[in-house]
């Protein structure tokens, strides 16, 4: 497979049935890390595999909340850079169904596809929509911070 638009393709097609399937780890494994996933309204920066999992089961279970009972992705435009035959540059629509009607506004989405390893793998993508309607990034909680015990404040004071 050496045309962009059919690699592409196979790429979403590959992720958004893992995605469907609650397969997390095979869309973890076909990703770049670090990476990012942008919205209009919201930025994820993922350095790690597990960094990712909380957004990738918010998208998920909102899609189940909706009443999605099909989700879509199709290639727009997809092309090899004009200098690395190793970076794919491509378009997406984005379209998540209940039957042939659609629940969220289906999205326009850029993402870039690196290879490495001998497979190609999503390094990023930009999606034309709010984060409230898909829910595509979930922050990670913050840690909260252990108390620190009474007496342990007081050895410090003295």
């Amino acid at each position: 497979m050496t045309c962009p638009k059919d690699i592409y393709q196979a790429h979403i097609n590959t992720v958004g049935q893992a995605l469907w399937d609650r397969d997390f780890s095979t869309v973890l494994d076909h990703l770049h890390y670090p990476c990012f996933v942008e919205t209009d309204d919201a930025t994820l920066h993922i350095p790690t595999r597990e960094s990712y999992l909380p957004s990738l089961k918010s998208l998920r279970d909102n899609l189940t909340r909706r009443g999605v009972t099909a989700y879509h992705r199709i290639c727009r435009e997809a092309v090899f850079t004009h200098d690395d035959p190793n970076r794919i540059e491509g378009i997406h629509e984005v379209y998540a169904l209940s039957g042939a009607t659609p629940v969220i506004e289906p999205c326009l989405t850029h993402m870039t596809l690196i290879y490495r390893d001998e497979k190609w793998l999503g390094a990023g993508l930009c999606s034309a929509t709010s984060n409230k309607h898909w829910q595509l990034v979930k922050h990670p909680e913050p840690i909260k911070a252990s108390p620190v015990p009474e007496t342990a404040l007081k050895e410090t004071q003295t």
